[in-house]
């Protein structure tokens, strides 16, 4: 006979549910990475940038600088994003706030900053 408020008919169906939700959580997560693109080792930035097409680091490092009204960068990564290149900066402005910017790769003109 069914029961479905026996003890095992609830483990079965937490069990479920957590295992849905997690499954449900990496899903988003790798949607959000491959929406964002996939950064480049240090090594694979030297290379891009070597190869022309790529700013220098540290052009795309200034313009961020710039665009924070100055502090301190944080990290800065070159992730291909769309068929191009997209440096993601994250600066520590003056006022304790971290602000990220995204500064196109090929002319390194600041896109977004928030």
């Amino acid at each position: 006979m069914f029961r479905p408020w026996s003890p095992y008919f609830g483990a079965m169906w937490g069990a479920r549910t957590i295992f849905a939700t997690i499954a449900l959580l990496a899903g988003l997560a790798s949607f959000e990475a491959a929406a964002q693109g996939v950064c480049l080792s240090p090594d694979e930035t030297r290379a891009a940038v070597a190869q022309g097409g790529v700013v220098a680091p540290q052009q795309a490092v200034s313009a961020a600088r710039d665009a924070a009204s100055g502090g301190e960068v944080v990290r800065a990564e070159l992730c291909r994003q769309g068929g191009g290149y997209v440096y993601r900066i994250s600066v520590l402005r003056r006022d304790g706030r971290v602000m990220r910017i995204v500064v196109d790769g090929g002319s390194g003109r600041v896109l977004e900053g928030r």
